[in-house]
């Protein structure tokens, strides 16, 4: 069965951002190593997502946890043409996320729910520009 990734616009913008700051080479290498994971582990998606992916309000995301950073990224999944593609939506840290508090997990859940899925909504209507890296 075959996987694409796939970034929109808006993603790469904001992992531009942070990248210049936050991450090293190395780091980066770890990102596409993810993402081959996520490529492989994906198949079934639709049905059950992957260990590695976490599930919130129709959009999936994924944890890189570095000593320098705590990168999370949101991304839809859907099936077209009997290819399942997984779309890069949005992105945060969790330095970010927490606000000078210990636990940003509920300010990641609040972006999941509203710009994810916004995001996500404006992607299948064609509104989002998007290509494919894998």
């Amino acid at each position: 069965m075959a996987v694409e990734i796939w970034l929109t616009e808006h993603y790469y913008k904001e992992f531009q951002v942070r990248k210049g700051s936050l991450f090293t080479g190395d780091e980066a290498k770890d990102v596409f190593i993810k993402t081959q994971e996520l490529q492989t582990n994906w198949p079934k998606c639709l049905r059950t997502p992957p260990p590695q992916v976490g599930t919130r309000s129709g959009v999936h995301y994924l944890k890189f946890n570095w000593p320098t950073c705590r990168l999370r990224v949101c991304f839809g999944a859907r099936r077209e043409g009997g290819v399942d593609k997984v779309v890069a939506l949005t992105c945060r840290t969790k330095q970010e996320l927490s606000k000078g508090s210990s636990n940003g997990t509920k300010e990641w859940n609040l972006h999941m729910d509203t710009d994810g899925v916004d995001l996500w909504d404006s992607y299948r209507r064609g509104l989002l520009r998007s290509w494919k890296i894998y």
